[in-house]
């Protein structure tokens, strides 16, 4: 309750006051409004004032209202903690420091100088690149390491391939080996553990492993590798369908000259004689076809698990791939064979997850025979589908085997696509800034390790809490922390 200047004069004698006050004169004795005044030390209006004032709110309270339950109003106190706080969560939904002034201006009715805006967010910035740097990592980490350019600039990004987690998010003169090695030392100095890293084979990244020391598996990634497939695809399907279209033309010239009237107009041209335009169009097919096919068994080699969820053997695996390559090479065209080179310089890179499973579930594989480890892989590969409790599902003698081999396969790590998908996150923020500004990027970073994933097999947690980390803040007491508020602001 709030303390009035006079003592004496508390809430409820102001309500006895007030209440005397309504009572008509013939009810209320004969001076009594002079006798208070004199009594509590202040004027008669005071008095009638305060009369008007309890008349206007019973007036208020009791006047008829419109049926039904009333909308739920919320008020908004508007002070210094919510405008640094509103400032800083503006900024990082995709708004220009001016774009902040104009949204506070709209919003709030607050109205505050580029330069005012731009000193809160260097002070959150700040405060956030220390919050980061407080949080201890206690699993293993699944790096995925890559690079992301801004007019010419480099910034290296390295990402929990498990948490989806942002480890280093920091602009750099050069992506050289130096540049890279030290990146990595910082991290490993914070108390990250590397179970692998995976790159998309840039020199820098794997010569700043090697300066670094870092005595991690380095996985290809394969990623890029089906991207790069994927072009080649339509490479083969836009032939195919050019010669299709050819063969078609040339079929239709033929009928033409064998029509016994000519079509009005000129003669239909064709480029290619109709038997050179059919060989033409089978061998695109028959080249995509079989493109298609060996691509198709390349990937499934690859796998770790077969359709029927047996594990796959790493030298199955190898000579799956050494097959598909020598038929890669034969069929003729310089895009695959490209591609099918690129395959047998990386073959041992390929299938080194494939033997690291292998070695991994080996002594589990003795204890259990060929048909209980289908149905375990099985499960696994259809866990998100099914919703698969291993608690719930598995019968207790199973319980201990499935959670070894959930483990294993949830540290089969092959792919830097996480990294490239946190790229195309921050893409408009450098189109926005012309770059990240100092401020900007912690503050990227703080909000992408505390907000909660909303579907997949992440949805309902942070990143921060999927690598570990306890007693992790929400998204708006994290925030509320870096812009310098007393308290996390509730909206």
């Amino acid at each position: 309750m709030a303390h009035y200047r006079r003592t004496a004069l508390d809430l409820s004698t102001r309500l006895e006051l007030a209440t005397m006050m309504l009572i008509s004169p013939p009810q209320r004795p004969w001076g009594w409004v002079t006798k208070m005044a004199r009594q509590y030390g202040i004027s008669r209006p005071l008095l009638y004032r305060w009369r008007d004032s309890a008349q206007q709110a019973l007036e208020a309270a009791l006047a008829p209202q419109k049926p039904g339950p009333k909308p739920h109003q919320e008020t908004l106190s508007v002070d210094r903690d919510f405008i640094r706080y509103a400032v800083t969560v503006l900024a990082l939904h995709k708004g220009s420091v001016r774009d902040i002034q104009r949204a506070l201006a709209l919003l709030f009715g607050v109205r505050r100088s580029v330069g005012f805006i731009s000193q809160i967010l260097q002070a959150s910035g700040q405060r956030a690149q220390a919050h980061q740097a407080q949080y201890a990592f206690p699993l293993p980490v699944l790096g995925e390491a890559d690079e992301i350019f801004q007019g010419g600039r480099p910034w290296l990004t390295v990402v929990d391939g498990r948490a989806f987690l942002v480890l280093q998010l920091a602009p750099a003169q050069a992506r050289d080996a130096t540049t890279w090695g030290l990146v990595l030392l910082d991290l490993q100095e914070q108390g990250v553990q590397f179970h692998d890293l995976a790159s998309d084979g840039a020199r820098g990244i794997l010569a700043g492993v090697r300066e670094a020391g870092l005595a991690v598996p380095l996985r290809p990634d394969l990623f890029h590798l089906l991207r790069n497939a994927h072009r080649v695809s339509q490479t083969l399907e836009r032939q195919a369908y050019r010669a299709i279209h050819q063969a078609e033309r040339a079929r239709r010239a033929a009928r033409e000259a064998r029509a016994p009237k000519r079509r009005r107009g000129r003669p239909l041209k064709v480029t290619v004689p109709l038997p050179q335009a059919e060989a033409q169009e089978q061998q695109a097919i028959a080249r995509y076809d079989a493109w298609t096919w060996l691509l198709k068994e390349v990937r499934q080699a690859l796998e770790p698990l077969t359709p029927e969820g047996r594990l796959q053997s790493a030298a199955q695996a190898r000579e799956t791939l050494e097959t598909a390559i020598e038929l890669m090479e034969g069929l003729g065209h310089k895009a695959v064979t490209a591609f099918a080179h690129h395959l047998k310089a990386h073959l041992d890179e390929l299938v080194a997850p494939l033997a690291w499973v292998e070695v991994q579930l080996a002594p589990w594989r003795e204890r259990v025979d060929a048909a209980t480890q289908a149905f375990i892989g099985w499960a696994w590969q259809h866990r998100e589908a099914l919703e698969v409790d291993i608690q719930r599902d598995f019968p207790p003698a199973l319980q201990p085997l499935a959670e070894t081999f959930w483990q294993v396969m949830g540290r089969f790590h092959r792919a830097s696509s996480l990294a490239e998908a946190l790229h195309s996150w921050l893409r408009p923020y450098f189109h926005i800034h012309r770059g990240l500004p100092t401020w900007l990027r912690p503050l990227l970073q703080l909000l992408w390790n505390h907000h909660r994933f909303q579907r997949g097999k992440r949805a309902g947690h942070a990143p921060l809490e999927l690598a570990g980390v306890e007693q992790v803040p929400s998204l708006a007491e994290a925030l509320a922390g870096v812009s310098g508020a007393q308290a996390p602001v509730a909206l």
